[in-house]
Parts: structure tokens; sequence; C-alpha cells
């Protein structure tokens, strides 16, 4: 597909949308397309803290997960 082609489609397919919520994602994406997937700021400081805790080798392998789980079920 052409970009001319794709450009007329998208704007066809945006000109029959009526969902309100739906057409400000798809603005969002268009304004912001840097920053497509935005971290809520409540989930920041859990990623950083995960990432602390793999450096230190503060982690749990798969098999200590399923360890605790099975000790979990019994």
């Amino acid at each position: 597909m052409t970009l001319v082609k794709l450009k007329k489609s998208l704007h066809e397919k945006i000109d029959d949308l009526n969902e309100q919520q739906f057409l400000e994602h798809v603005a969002a994406i268009l304004t912001n397309k840097e920053e497509v997937f935005i971290i809520p700021a409540h989930m920041k400081e859990g990623i950083r803290q995960g990432k602390e805790d793999a450096k230190s080798g503060n982690v749990y392998t798969v098999e200590d997960f399923e360890k605790k789980y099975r000790a979990f079920l019994k």
C-alpha cells in the first residue's frame, strides 16, 4: 500500500468512527508518538524497585517460585 493510499484509508476510517474515547486514544498516539506507552506514576516506583532488586541479586528463580507455590497448595 502506498503512503497516499494508507493516508486515505486512515482518513476514511477516522471519518466513520463515532466513538469519542477511541478517537481520543488515536489523537493521543498521533500527538505523542514518542510516548505511545505511558507508564503511570504509581507504577514507576515499583519498576524502579524491581530494577534495583535485580541489580542486587534479590530475585527468585522459576524453581524458587514453583517450590513456594507447591508448599502453598499443600
